[in-house]
C-alpha cells in the first residue's frame, strides 16, 4: 500500500519557466495601457511603473500576500496621478484583465504534463503557489484535486497555512505527503517545517544548489516518479 498519499506542487519555475511568461504579460499590460491610458504611459515607463508598484506596497504592506489586488490598486493610484480621476478604477481593472490573461499563457517544462497525468493515477495532486497563476485555466488542471494561492489564505510560503490547507484537503498527515518546488526557502524549508517530505525542482538555468533540507532533487521531469517511489519505499 502506498505510504505517500499527497503530492503538492509549486507552480512557477516548477511546472513552467516563469520569467518569460511574466515578461510577455508585462509587455501586453503596458501595450494595452499605451492605447487605453496614454497620459499614464507618458508619465511612467515600464520600469517607473514597476517602481511605483513597489513603493505602493511599501506604503500598503497588507497587500503583500494579495498580489492581484496590489497590482490593481497600485495601477489605480498611478492612473489617478496621471489625471484619470473617476475613470481610474475601470481602467485599472481592464488593464489587469489583460495582464492576468497573458500571465496564464505558460509553457510547461518538457515531460511535465505526461508525468503529472501518470502521478495523478496513484496520488492526490494539489498545487500551492505564492503567485497568481490560475491553474484552473490550464488543461493540466484535470490532474489536480485542488489548487490554492497565497492570496486565498492570506499567507505565503514558507508560512504554514498553504501546506496545512493541502494536508487538510487530502486528509493526510505530513509524513504521508511530498511537496515539490523550486524555491529553497518557500518550498523546501517551508514544507520541511510542517513535517512534509520535500523534493527540489532544479529546472531553470542557474537554479539554486540542492538545499540540505531537500530529501531529493531533480532537473528532468522524467526522474520525478522514480524519486517519489524512492521516498515512498523509505522507512518512516
Amino acid at each position: 500500500m502506498s505510504k505517500i498519499k499527497l503530492l503538492s506542487f509549486d507552480l512557477d519555475d516548477t511546472l513552467w519557466h516563469t520569467a518569460p511568461t511574466i515578461a510577455r504579460a508585462e509587455q501586453a499590460f503596458y501595450l494595452h495601457l499605451q492605447a487605453a491610458a496614454p497620459a499614464l504611459t507618458a508619465k511612467f515607463s515600464p520600469k517607473a511603473l514597476r517602481e511605483h508598484r513597489l513603493q505602493y506596497l511599501s506604503a500598503n504592506p497588507g497587500l503583500e500576500h494579495h498580489i492581484s489586488q496590489w497590482r490593481v490598486d497600485s495601477l489605480n493610484q498611478a492612473l489617478i496621478e496621471s489625471g484619470y480621476g473617476g475613470q481610474s478604477r475601470e481602467l485599472a481593472a481592464a488593464a489587469f484583465d489583460v495582464f492576468y490573461h497573458a500571465r496564464q499563457n505558460v509553457q510547461l517544462f518538457e515531460h511535465c504534463a505526461k508525468v503529472l497525468a501518470e502521478l495523478s493515477q496513484d496520488f492526490l495532486l494539489i498545487s500551492l503557489t505564492n503567485g497568481n497563476a490560475d491553474l484552473s485555466r490550464l488543461p493540466i488542471s484535470r490532474h489536480f484535486h485542488s489548487h490554492f494561492r497565497a492570496e486565498q489564505v492570506g499567507a505565503a510560503k514558507p508560512a504554514a497555512p498553504l501546506f496545512l490547507e493541502a494536508l487538510r484537503q487530502a486528509e493526510c498527515l505530513p509524513h504521508e505527503s511530498i511537496h515539490i518546488g523550486d524555491n529553497t526557502n518557500d518550498d523546501i524549508a517551508g514544507a520541511k517545517a510542517v513535517g512534509m517530505h520535500a523534493i527540489q525542482a532544479r529546472l531553470i538555468e542557474h537554479a539554486p544548489e540542492p538545499h540540505p533540507l531537500a530529501d531529493l532533487h531533480f532537473d528532468d521531469w522524467r526522474d520525478l516518479p522514480r524519486l517519489i517511489k524512492q521516498l515512498n519505499a523509505s522507512p518512516r
